[in-house]
C-alpha cells in the first residue's frame, strides 16, 4: 500500500517546542533548515562527533496549569492531551465549533475531555468536516497541573543527507526527554537520497530522537528530517507506476565537438507518475483532499512511499494543475505527477 504525509505542518518539527542537534547545529546551517520544506537548504552539525542525534519535543506549548491556549492542528491529525494532576480541560475546534468528549468524539455541547490525571488520545475532525487542511483548537484548562497537548507520530524520514550506510540508524522516543525513558521504536536502513522508518502502531510519547550510532566520514548534514504520521492510502497506485530520474546538469559542447557535462546535484531528481482507478468515493475524495488540496498545487510538498514494503520515499511536489475523470457514477480516474526538488550537497 501507498503511504503519505502531505501538506503544511506534515513535518511535525515545524510545530515542535524544541529541536536540538548533538553535536550542536552549525550556525550557518541551523536546525530550522530541517523543517523548512526545502531539502536543498540543509541543517548540519557543528562538528563530526560520535553518535550524532537530533532530539525533538513535540509539545504544542510549555506544560502549564489553568489558562486558555489556541494551537494549530492539521485536520484529521492524531493527538494526545496530558495532565499530571486533578484537572478539567475542554478542547474546542474553532472551525466546526464542536467540543472533544472524553470518549474522543466531537459534539456541539460544551464538555470536558479530561477530568483526571492521565492522557487522552484523540483525532481532530477530518478535512471534509473542517473544510480546511488545518484548524485552530482552543484548549481551556480550568484546573490542572503540567498540562500539554501534542501530535502523535508513526514515522521518521530523512530526505537528502551525507550519512554513511554503515551507521546504525534508530528512531527512539521518550516520556522524560531521555532521562530515564529511552525507547527504541524502529531500527532503519540508510538509503540515498532518502529513507524512512515506520512504527505501524503509532507513538504517543512526547519526545523523539533520530540516533546514529558510529562516526560519519564527514560532518553529518540533512536536507529535511520529518517525524510525521504516515497515512495508508485507501487506494494504491494502479499498475504502471512510473519513476523517472532527471539529472540536474549543465551541458556544453567545445569547439571540436567534445561534450562537457556538469551535474548540479549529488543525486538525480526523481519524478513519480501515478495513476489511480478508483471504484469508491472514499479513495477519490482522499486523493483530491489529502494529496492535491493539502499540497496547494505544490506550494507544500508531499512525503510519499508509493509501496510500503520498499525503501523508496520521495519528498516531492505535484504540478499546479490536476484533474480527475468520473467515467460513471462509481468510477473515478486521475493521474498524479510528483516531482522532487533538487538536493544540493554542502561544499563547506
Amino acid at each position: 500500500m501507498m503511504l503519505y504525509a502531505a501538506g503544511r505542518y506534515a513535518n511535525l518539527l515545524a510545530r515542535a517546542l524544541s529541536v536540538t542537534l548533538s553535536p550542536s547545529a552549525d550556525s550557518l546551517f541551523p536546525a530550522a533548515n530541517l523543517y523548512d520544506g526545502r531539502p536543498s537548504r540543509a541543517g548540519r552539525h557543528s562538528s563530526n562527533g560520535a553518535n550524532p542525534s537530533i532530539t525533538f519535543d513535540l509539545a504544542a506549548f510549555t506544560p502549564q496549569g489553568a489558562g486558555t491556549l489556541n494551537i494549530t492542528a492539521r485536520a484529521g491529525e492524531r493527538r494526545r492531551i496530558t495532565s499530571s494532576g486533578t484537572t478539567s480541560i475542554a478542547i474546542r475546534n474553532l472551525a466546526t465549533l464542536k467540543y472533544l468528549t472524553s470518549g474522543g468524539a466531537w459534539q456541539v455541547g460544551s464538555t470536558s475531555c479530561l477530568t483526571g490525571a492521565g492522557s487522552l488520545d484523540y483525532q481532530v475532525e477530518g478535512f471534509t468536516a473542517c473544510q480546511a487542511p488545518y484548524v485552530t483548537l482552543q484548549i481551556v484548562i480550568t484546573s490542572g497541573t503540567s498540562v500539554w497537548d501534542q501530535p502523535r507520530w508513526n514515522a521518521l524520514a530523512v530526505i537528502g543527507h551525507n550519512l554513511d550506510p554503515g551507521l546504525t540508524c534508530e528512531m527512539r522516543s521518550s516520556t522524560d526527554n531521555f532521562s530515564a525513558s529511552n525507547l527504541l521504536e524502529v531500527t532503519g536502513t540508510i538509503l540515498q537520497p532518502g529513507f524512512f522508518m515506520l512504527d505501524t502502531g503509532g507513538i504517543s510519547n512526547r519526545y523523539g530522537r533520530l540516533l546514529l550510532t558510529g562516526t560519519n566520514s564527514a560532518t553529518p548534514w540533512y536536507g529535511e528530517v520529518l517525524p510525521c504520521w504516515f497515512e495508508t492510502a485507501v487506494d494504491a497506485p494502479d499498475i504502471g507506476l512510473e519513476l523517472q530520474y532527471d539529472e540536474p546538469q549543465v551541458r556544453n559542447t567545445g569547439p571540436l565537438g567534445d561534450a562537457y557535462v556538469y551535474n548540479l546535484s549529488p543525486w538525480p531528481r526523481r519524478i513519480l507518475r501515478m495513476a489511480f482507478d478508483q471504484s469508491a468515493s472514499s479513495g477519490a475524495i482522499e486523493t483530491r483532499q489529502e494529496l492535491v488540496l493539502r499540497s496547494r498545487g505544490g506550494a507544500y510538498a508531499i512525503l510519499v512511499a508509493p509501496v510500503d514494503s520498499e525503501g523508496l520515499v520521495l519528498h516531492a511536489r505535484p504540478s499546479e494543475k490536476w484533474s480527475e475523470t468520473r467515467h460513471i457514477s462509481t468510477r473515478w480516474r486521475n493521474d498524479l505527477v510528483l516531482a522532487e526538488d533538487a538536493i544540493v550537497a554542502l561544499l563547506a
